[in-house]
């Protein structure tokens, strides 16, 4: 068994992918394994994968595509490491990515981590790193938005497959961690250190929608309602929750749900320890302009 299965899915890929491909192989260690799935490219990535030797490297193919929930599901099931990781297909793997996450994944499930921001060029936007989150604090944070960046992601297999991989919703990266804590699983975000490269461009999915604008998002909704009863004893309604959010500027609108998920979410915090509470409040404070 290797230690570490790396999955990328990618569609239509070039040229960003050679990039993230020679980067991820150069990070990982030796005994691992890289799982590439062309999600139906109509570009050169198909050829491109086959021009390439590295015996860590298994290329899997959909002549059509699925989609990225599906195509990241079906790359799981592929893999044989003791850990998981993820990278998007125009990402860059910084060099001390997999060393780093392994050891942070000592007592907790699954770690995440800062990435920093380039462009279609590689120039690299201001850097802007956030504090640690610890696995105590998650689901609060969770709760308030997605904090975790999928491509960032080391986990346990054990603890992914026991999820079943991901929904096919198109924030299946937040609805796993959403399902993943009301799972009990326990999650990390270490501090400052970037670990990947973050490209941002205009043609990539993730530009041209977000988790917050998927209205009806019924699949979303009902994992984020299970860790909101879980966490917090909140049973109002979570699209209230998570599709209400007004204008920048603008107040929250009066709504009984909203004052209540505020309520029981200020009682959680209190329940952490100074460092986590500070954190969630503080987080809640801006997110409903308290």
């Amino acid at each position: 068994m290797p230690q570490l299965s790396v999955l990328i899915p990618v569609k239509d890929g070039m040229p960003y992918l050679k990039s993230t491909v020679a980067s991820t192989l150069r990070a990982m260690p030796r005994d691992s394994e890289l799982l590439v799935l062309d999600d139906g490219s109509t570009d050169g990535t198909e050829a491109f994968l086959a021009s390439l030797s590295d015996k860590r490297l298994k290329v899997f193919r959909n002549e059509q595509s699925a989609g990225v929930a599906a195509a990241s599901t079906a790359l799981l099931s592929h893999a044989s490491g003791e850990h998981v990781a993820r990278i998007d297909g125009d990402d860059i793997c910084l060099p001390w990515r997999f060393a780093v996450q392994r050891r942070a994944l000592d007592g907790v499930d699954m770690v995440f981590s800062q990435a920093l921001m380039i462009n279609a060029k590689n120039v690299p936007f201001r850097p802007r790193f956030e504090p640690g989150i610890s696995a105590e604090a998650m689901p609060l944070h969770l709760l308030l938005t997605n904090v975790l960046m999928n491509p960032t992601m080391y986990a346990s297999r054990a603890a992914l497959e026991s999820l079943g991989g991901y929904q096919a919703t198109p924030a299946e990266d937040y609805d796993l961690w959403l399902r993943a804590a009301t799972a009990g699983l326990r999650m990390r975000r270490i501090p400052r250190l970037p670990t990947i490269a973050y490209r941002r461009h205009q043609t990539q999915l993730s530009q041209t929608r977000a988790w917050s604008d998927e209205n009806g998002d019924q699949i979303l909704a009902e994992s984020f309602s299970k860790l909101a009863a879980d966490r917090l004893g909140f049973h109002g309604s979570a699209s209230t929750i998570l599709y209400n959010r007004p204008a920048p500027g603008k107040p929250y609108p009066e709504d009984p749900d909203i004052a209540e998920f505020v309520r029981c979410m200020m009682e959680a915090a209190s329940r952490l320890g100074e460092s986590d509470r500070r954190g969630v409040e503080a987080r809640l404070t801006a997110s409903y302009r308290l």
